[in-house]
C-alpha cells in the first residue's frame, strides 16, 4: 500500500487579479489536508473516503462518465490519468482500491482550504505513485488542473499549483484560451503536452520565524452570484501585481515591516474595488484585529476566512477571535516538492 499526503492551501496576496492570464498570486500550502491510501485490486476498483457516504465502484480500464455526484472531481481525475497513459503508451492502468482521509474540515465546519483541489491532486499524486509512472511535476500539474477544469469550468488553477508543489508559491495563472472548446470538455490527455502561454510557478523561501495563523469564519462564501456582474478594472490588476511582486522581494527579505504594509495594501485594494458584502461582520471583526500584525482576508472573502502572519505568541489574538466565534488554527507549511 502507498500512502500519499496532501496539503491544504491558504491564498496570501493577489486574490482575484490571477483570474486574469499573467497575474501573480501568493499561495502557502498547509499541512492540515488529506491522505490518500491507494494499493492494487483484484477486480474491481473501490474509492472510500471519510466525506461521502457510498463508496465508487468502476473498473479503471473502462472510460468514467463524469457526473455531478459526490465523485465528480475523483471521477475526473481518474479520467485524465487513464486517458493520458494510454494515449502516451505507458503500460495499462490496473484496478485500484483507495481510500481518502481528509482533515480539511474542522468539528464546527468547512475551513476553506481548498478540499476539491485536494482530492484532484491526491488522485493524480496516487496513480502516479502507484503505477510508477514518474511524471514531472509540471505534467502532473496540467493533469490535475484538466480534472478540476472539466468539473468547475473556471478558475485560476492556482490552488492545484500550490498544492501540488507545496511550501509557499508565487504563481503566474495561464492562458487557456487557445485550448477552450464549445463543450468545455477539459479531459484532453494531449494539453498536458503542450506549453501553457504564461504560466509560471515558483516556489519561495519562507521565514521560518514567521507563523501563519488561519482564522476560520465557517461561512461558505458564495462569490459566483455576489460577483455575476462585477468586471475588475485594468487599474486593479496593475496595482495587485505591483503589491504581489513586491511582497515576493519583502518575502526573500524577510522584512517583517513591509509584509504586514504589503498585505494591508492588499487588503485595502480589495475592499475599495468588490461589491458590498466581501467585508462580513465576522471578517471585519478578524481585520479590526490585526493591529501592527501582518495579515488579511484570505481567498475571495464573502465568508471563508483570514489569517495573521505572526512572529510571537499568538494566544491574545486567538483569545479576540474566539470572542467573534472565528476559529484559529496555527498553521504549518507542508514541504515544498521536488519533481
Amino acid at each position: 500500500m502507498t500512502k500519499i499526503l496532501i496539503p491544504g492551501k491558504l491564498f496570501l496576496a493577489g486574490e482575484y487579479a490571477i483570474t486574469h492570464p499573467g497575474n501573480t498570486a501568493l499561495i502557502a500550502t498547509t499541512k492540515t489536508g488529506l491522505s490518500v491510501e491507494i494499493e492494487s485490486a483484484a477486480q474491481t476498483s473501490v474509492i472510500h473516503s471519510n466525506t461521502i457516504t457510498t463508496d465508487w465502484h468502476f473498473n479503471i480500464t473502462e472510460t468514467a462518465i463524469v457526473s455531478t455526484d459526490d465523485w465528480r472531481y475523483v471521477r475526473a481525475a481518474v479520467n485524465i490519468m487513464q486517458a493520458y497513459t494510454t494515449t502516451n503508451q505507458f503500460k495499462p492502468l490496473s484496478n485500484i482500491n483507495v481510500n481518502i482521509t481528509s482533515n480539511l474540515n474542522s468539528p464546527f465546519g468547512k475551513i476553506g482550504l481548498g478540499s476539491s483541489a485536494a482530492v484532484v491532486v491526491g488522485i493524480v499524486e496516487a496513480i502516479n505513485a502507484q503505477f510508477n509512472l514518474k511524471l514531472p511535476i509540471l505534467t502532473r500539474f496540467k493533469l490535475a488542473s484538466l480534472a478540476h477544469l472539466h468539473v468547475q469550468k473556471n478558475g485560476s488553477l492556482g490552488d492545484i499549483a500550490a498544492i501540488m508543489y507545496g511550501g509557499v508559491i508565487a504563481y503566474q495563472s495561464p492562458d487557456l484560451s487557445s485550448f477552450r472548446q464549445n463543450d468545455e470538455n477539459w479531459l484532453r490527455p494531449s494539453l498536458a503536452n503542450k506549453i501553457w502561454p504564461k504560466l509560471h510557478i515558483a516556489q519561495l523561501p519562507w521565514p521560518p520565524k514567521w507563523q501563519l495563523l488561519l482564522g476560520a469564519t465557517l461561512e461558505s462564501a458564495d462569490t459566483k452570484s455576489a460577483l455575476e456582474h462585477f468586471i475588475l478594472s485594468k487599474q486593479f490588476i496593475t496595482e495587485s501585481q505591483q503589491i504581489v511582486q513586491n511582497l515576493i522581494h519583502t518575502i526573500a527579505q524577510e522584512d517583517y515591516p513591509q509584509l504586514a504594509l504589503g498585505l494591508r495594501r492588499n487588503q485595502e485594494l480589495l475592499q475599495n474595488s468588490l461589491p458590498t458584502g466581501y467585508i462580513t461582520p465576522k471578517l471585519a471583526h478578524l481585520l479590526e484585529s490585526l493591529t501592527n500584525i501582518a495579515g488579511k482576508i484570505s481567498g475571495a472573502g464573502f465568508g471563508d476566512n483570514g489569517f495573521a502572519v505572526l512572529q510571537n505568541n499568538a494566544e491574545q489574538l486567538e483569545s479576540v477571535w474566539q470572542r467573534y466565534q472565528i476559529v484559529a488554527q496555527p498553521i504549518i507549511i507542508s514541504p515544498q516538492k521536488r519533481g
